[in-house]
């Protein structure tokens, strides 16, 4: 071939290549044009009414979320205990309000660069999946896709007001884009539980009593002043006033970390903490050792038991500032108590042992020794 021909085909094959790029550059242009600011999931918006399942693969578990006919949701792995449903209002809302940045690749080879690999159910408790995607389905009462997504690398991180940037995919489609949204999407399947339970101040305890399987029981009485005290206080021991009122406190905190239906739990040889109220509860608490761990510390199981007598009501004295308290009303006691009753009736929650410790003290760790001149 002479040399003029073959200048000539390789300006030719130069040529084809730079108008090829510039014609896909014109395109990928013009979708992105196209798609810019506009929903990732265009009918959510109004079908949000109309979800009632949500399916999750994730890194640390595969669970679902279901929707029952009065409109509450709950956590299918959890043994349909109630889900977070605040929680899930903000992911549907999110996912309807996503909008379009920018497309980028439709290679499935190159999903990985984006964090977009297709997740894989993994058993609960087992080691975290490789995938660090996240998928979400929504699907309607009858099952119908609403809409499913992938999410993948954050590009940019999002706050309260500002939303986050994040690589996407539609759940069954290869094409990949940048999208805007307020993602802030809980992997784990026990950050959707409902874990608000019930509360009960520290100022409306009147007496505790703990039982243990190998102590001789304990009992606390708050006096007049708002102060816990040891019943019976032993000869040459003073109390520790900070242990005495974080257990007089004990229900104040209720956040549970997981919950299992009461019938896998033994609580056999449990300890057994009552509080009294002025309020008119009456909550009995068996505390058993749970053999794991939970926020990296000890956990125990724990279970509720709620009555309610009217005839314990007491209206709280005058505060130290003069204002007067509340006052407690009967009917609406009552009424609080047998919500509480009905939600715990049935079920163990999951606790570290820092909440767990204020249901178990003992007479050693509520007194010290007395200084020797004191005694």
């Amino acid at each position: 071939m002479r040399r003029t021909t073959w200048i000539i085909l390789l300006l030719l094959t130069i040529a084809s290549v730079v108008a090829a790029a510039f014609v896909l550059d014109r395109k990928a242009d013009r979708l992105a044009a196209r798609e810019y600011g506009q929903p990732l999931f265009p009918q959510l918006a109004g079908q949000i009414n109309a979800v009632a399942r949500l399916e999750f693969v994730t890194p640390k578990g595969a669970w679902s979320l279901s929707r029952d006919a009065d409109g509450k949701w709950h956590h299918d792995a959890r043994n349909g205990y109630p889900a977070d449903a605040d929680e899930v209002k903000r992911l549907v809302v999110a996912l309807s309000r996503a909008t379009v940045i920018a497309p980028k690749t439709s290679d499935p080879e190159l999903h990985d660069r984006l964090g977009l690999e297709e997740p894989q159910p993994v058993t609960e408790g087992a080691a975290d999946s490789k995938v660090a995607a996240i998928k979400v389905i929504v699907r309607d009462e009858g099952g119908a896709l609403l809409a499913g997504v992938i999410l993948g690398k954050t590009k940019q991180l999002g706050d309260a007001t500002e939303p986050a940037k994040i690589y996407v995919r539609r759940a069954g489609e290869n094409a990949t884009w940048l999208a805007e949204g307020f993602f802030n999407l809980k992997p784990a399947p026990t950050d959707w539980l409902d874990r608000d339970l019930f509360k009960i101040t520290k100022d409306v305890v009147t007496d505790i009593r703990i039982a243990h399987p190998d102590k001789p029981l304990l009992e606390l009485n708050r006096s007049e002043y708002g102060y816990f005290h040891v019943t019976d206080l032993p000869e040459g021991l003073q109390e520790q006033e900070i242990r005495l009122t974080a257990t007089g406190r004990a229900l104040e905190f209720l956040k549970p970390r997981d919950v299992a239906p009461e019938s896998e739990v033994d609580f056999a040889g449990a300890t057994q903490t009552t509080f009294t109220t002025q309020s008119g509860w009456i909550v009995t608490v068996d505390v058993r050792d749970a053999g794991r761990k939970v926020d990296n510390t000890d956990a125990f199981w724990l279970r509720f038991d709620v009555q309610f007598d009217a005839g314990l009501i007491e209206q709280l004295p005058t505060g130290i500032d003069g204002k007067e308290p509340e006052p407690i009303v009967a009917e609406d006691e009552e009424a609080r108590a047998r919500a509480a009753a009905a939600l715990v009736r049935g079920w163990a929650y999951l606790f570290p042992s820092f909440t767990a410790e204020n249901f178990t003290q003992t007479l050693e760790n509520l007194t010290k020794p007395k200084p020797e001149e004191d005694s």
